[in-house]
């Protein structure tokens, strides 16, 4: 068997694909599951900006979105120095992408947050939790040295739709 093959037999079942063993036996064939197809998805209203990454990656059920800052989506400018203003704007802009996707806050499982000073845990809390009354999704916050354009916060997130 070949070591490719060998792999692939041992991702598939992560995938949640199942295998149809083939007449010669060294062939493995899936179900449509394990090739879902990659959707890319945009932030409605922005620029295109030139950059290698997308907005956000949509395969199946699941949702992946990339960090965004609290920038005006036209301007590309920051809202405000303001961490509150930013976070705002970060989780609304993560709102409009998700729902260009087809999906709604609800559907949020993770977030990260990344933060310039860990001191502004509280005001940003306070921001997040306004977008998250109820059954929050598991997240991560920490601080870093820097982040693009002075920003002060950066949220990105993990969304799936319940079949």
């Amino acid at each position: 068997m070949h070591r490719f093959t060998k792999s692939l037999l041992i991702l598939l079942p992560v995938l949640g694909a199942s295998l149809i063993p083939s007449a010669h036996g060294s062939q493995v064939q899936t179900t449509a599951a394990a090739l879902a197809t990659k959707e890319i998805i945009t932030m409605p209203g922005a620029k295109t900006t030139g950059l290698p990454f997308s907005s956000a990656v949509k395969v199946g059920n699941m949702m992946f979105v990339s960090g965004v800052i609290g920038t005006d989506v036209k301007t590309n400018k920051l809202v405000s120095d303001d961490v509150a203003d930013q976070t705002k704007v970060c989780l609304e802009k993560l709102k409009s992408i998700i729902a260009e996707g087809g999906m709604y806050l609800a559907d949020v499982v993770n977030c990260t947050v990344y933060l310039t000073d860990i001191n502004d845990y509280d005001v940003m809390n306070k921001v997040y939790g306004t977008y998250f009354p109820a059954d929050p999704p598991a997240r991560a916050c920490v601080q870093v040295a820097k982040l693009v354009r002075g920003a002060k916060v950066e949220i990105s997130l993990i969304a799936t739709k319940a079949k």
